[in-house]
């Protein structure tokens, strides 16, 4: 056993360090680059993460002196990120046992996020993706996508591309269609108000394309607003979910048609339209007036071409919140619903194979999924965040995270089994270790901005409030955004 090499500058250090007891322990770590001699070390049990990352620090030479920058650490005993000192620890977990050793794990700590920039839009966010390196895609309830160079700090939008939705309604959330190694024919979309997909065609993001974008698609089949819209990692499906509780799920020809699946009546799929009797009395009727705030093909011969489901998963009893591709298995989604369930469904034959009934008041307003154990996570309006183990039969919530407010937008770190962020109603942004569930890591809001500096309205006139609506996270960059008319980008690593 090896004792800590200690310093002996005076007496009274000297003798301070003899005073206080020592613990057994033992360092390890999971990288190779950060690995130390493994030994039992006898340590002060006054010790905190401070000072453990120093005595790992130098074992490793981490100094000046051999040209290499010191590194955070976070230590984790029993799988719980240490808070206090391992004398605390030691007497709330154990009993105040100070012999037997300590088998502690140690990471490199996550740094906090720095503010990179802020970029107004005219309106409120609805949502925000980084899928594809050095842009950001945007939606907002001015009814366009937005295609924003993520270099950008400028305080105004200096959007690359805006793509306009042929509704006023309101745009409801985005996503990348095709893969990010595809450059030519990039397809993107959007979920809107008007209970439409719209699929837009971008011929390229470089500098030197003079084409024009536009709506290739429009997928109908929902009665009430889309909630979310993902794609598989093909580019060749899409699935978008809607407040009706259903799940369609579209495929994208490889050939662009030469006509439409469906008329162009915009009421075709409100409540009550599949009735042949209310149909004839309303063609007997004479045409009917558009919808408000629909400007699609009716009237103006906009869009694109209209297309029909090509399959319906029916299951939730209520809104469904957010969907999610299993990253590990493409024949397999996850929905989230304001039923308090999250259900699994087999995409080739649209069946539910997993159902998991949360508490019926846990309304599930988004849902991710960590990469690597296949965890999912949802944030939910009774400000919480949960974590749903669905590997086995009998699970229900693993672990909740308490939060100050709904919970509208969560991403998970794209490599770590324990990283996420969220994004609350109370306009606060939130990186957490679920290792270390009572509290997060950090949180970062506008509270801090000078209120001179805020803007109350847009020009345009919309009321701006404090709330966030969407969040991404591509485990370098984060961006939030919402009632704010705003996305904030913050520099955030996080392992």
């Amino acid at each position: 056993m090896a004792d800590v090499p200690m310093t002996s500058t005076s007496t009274s250090t000297s003798t301070l360090a003899a005073s206080v007891s020592q613990l057994p322990i033992n360092l390890f770590t999971r990288s190779t680059s950060d690995a130390i001699p493994q030994s039992t070390y006898f340590i002060p049990s006054s010790w905190r993460r401070f000072q453990l990352s120093e005595l790992i620090n130098k074992v490793l030479q981490n100094n000046n002196d051999n040209g290499k920058k010191p590194v955070p650490f976070e230590f984790l005993v029993n799988g719980e990120v240490l808070r206090g000192s391992l004398e605390n620890w030691v007497k709330r977990n154990r009993g105040g046992d100070e012999e037997s050793t300590l088998d502690i794990e140690y990471v490199r700590s996550t740094l906090p996020p720095q503010e990179a920039g802020r970029i107004e839009v005219e309106d409120w966010v609805s949502g925000l993706s980084l899928n594809r390196r050095g842009y950001i895609l945007l939606s907002s309830y001015l009814s366009h996508v937005q295609i924003l160079p993520l270099s950008s700090t400028a305080s105004t939008s200096s959007a690359l591309y805006t793509l306009p939705l042929p509704t006023s309604l309101g745009a409801t959330c985005c996503t990348w269609v095709s893969p990010s190694t595809q450059e030519n024919d990039i397809l993107l979309a959007a979920g809107g108000v008007d209970r439409l997909t719209h699929i837009f065609n971008l011929p390229s993001l470089s500098p030197d394309n003079t084409a024009s974008p536009r709506e290739i698609y429009t997928l109908h089949g929902h009665t009430a607003p889309v909630s979310s819209i993902i794609a598989s990692r093909s580019g060749k499906e899409i699935i978008s979910s809607s407040w009706d509780g259903n799940l369609n799920f579209y495929i994208l020809p490889n050939i662009e048609p030469t006509e439409h699946q469906l008329p162009s009546e915009p009421l075709s799929y409100l409540p009550g339209q599949g009735n042949k009797k209310r149909r004839k009395l309303e063609k007997e009727a004479g045409p009917k007036d558009p919808v408000e705030g629909l400007t699609d093909g009716d009237s103006t011969g906009e869009g694109g071409w209209r297309r029909a489901p090509d399959g319906v998963m029916r299951g939730h009893t209520g809104r469904i919140g957010g969907t999610v591709w299993d990253k590990n298995d493409n024949n397999r989604i996850w929905s989230a619903g304001w039923d308090g369930s999250v259900r699994g469904w087999d995409v080739e034959n649209g069946a539910g194979v997993v159902v998991r009934q949360g508490p019926f008041d846990k309304s599930a307003l988004c849902i991710d999924q960590f990469a690597s154990n296949g965890t999912l996570a949802t944030g939910n309006m009774d400000r919480t965040i949960c974590l749903w183990d669905t590997r086995q039969a009998t699970s229900l919530i693993s672990l909740t995270l308490p939060t100050a407010s709904p919970v509208p937008s969560i991403t998970t770190h794209p490599t770590s089994s324990f990283t996420l962020a969220s994004a609350t109603y109370s306009g606060v942004v939130q990186i957490w270790d679920i290792r270390s569930p009572k509290h997060a890591l950090f949180s970062v809001s506008n509270s801090n901005r000078k209120k001179e500096d805020s803007r109350k309205v847009t020009k345009n006139g919309k009321v701006l409030g404090e709330r966030l609506l969407a969040l991404d996270w591509d485990g370098q960059v984060l961006v939030a955004g919402g009632e704010d008319g705003e996305v904030g980008i913050w520099n955030a690593t996080g392992v």
